[in-house]
């Protein structure tokens, strides 16, 4: 099966000291890769140099990117949104001052696609005249979610969905990403904290520390004892 997103030799520096080095995937339709890795160790650089959503000054991302199969010259979130690459950001996702409703009904081309969308969301469905602020962590990575895939993407990559959230949460969200993986065909790429959480739903993973991929594999292929031990610090699973 053929990668709908290529990535080799992805470098990423601010004020030109490097924060990731190297970084190549392949993203294949219908599988969710996860990126691990302790706070600081350069993932959230790799999403956001992969879509060239970086400190306009400061910022700089070198590499050979590919989107269903043409090169991607210049990376910017809006020609890449168009293209049919999506980022649910680590921060700043959704409209806090608008409710649920408006903001689906913003993105979304036609109602139809709004209903659909909401299926994989009913906690959402519950809540559409509430406004964003009021919502809590978790219906608001739900929301980010379902406003990513108004947009009909190909490919989605995610930042830190479990951010400041219970494990139920973050559990309940990873299945999130394995159904839409499973029965959209996406291609999801998503960095994370929880080591238990996305090695119960990943089809492949990457370890990053200190900007380079250290390890990575198919689930069923990767040492998870020896990379949690060596990498991250973690209780073994």
């Amino acid at each position: 099966m053929n990668a709908i997103l290529s990535v080799r030799d992805l470098t990423v520096s601010y004020r030109g000291v490097p924060a990731v080095t190297g970084y190549a995937v392949d993203l294949e339709p219908g599988t969710l890769t996860m990126m691990l890795g302790r706070n600081g160790a350069g993932k959230t650089s790799t999403l956001r140099g992969i879509v060239g959503f970086l400190p306009g000054e400061t910022g700089r991302s070198n590499g050979r990117i590919e989107l269903l199969g043409k090169p991607v010259r210049r990376p910017h979130p809006l020609t890449l949104s168009r293209a049919g690459l999506e980022l649910i950001a680590e921060r700043n996702k959704v409209f806090t001052g608008m409710t649920v409703d408006e903001q689906l009904r913003l993105v979304a081309p036609t109602k139809a696609l709004k209903n659909q969308v909401l299926e994989y969301f009913p906690r959402l469905a519950d809540r559409l005249m509430v406004r964003a602020g009021l919502l809590s962590g978790g219906e608001r990575q739900m929301l980010a979610t379902a406003l990513a895939l108004l947009r009909t993407p190909k490919v989605l990559l995610v930042d830190e969905l479990s951010l400041g959230l219970a494990p139920g949460v973050v559990r309940e969200l990873m299945q999130y990403l394995r159904r839409l993986a499973d029965d959209q065909g996406l291609a999801i790429l998503a960095a994370d904290q929880s080591v238990s959480e996305s090695l119960a739903v990943a089809d492949r993973v990457q370890v990053m520390d200190d900007g380079l991929v250290v390890a990575e594999g198919a689930i069923d292929e990767l040492d998870v004892e020896g990379v949690l031990d060596t990498y991250l610090g973690r209780e073994k699973v």
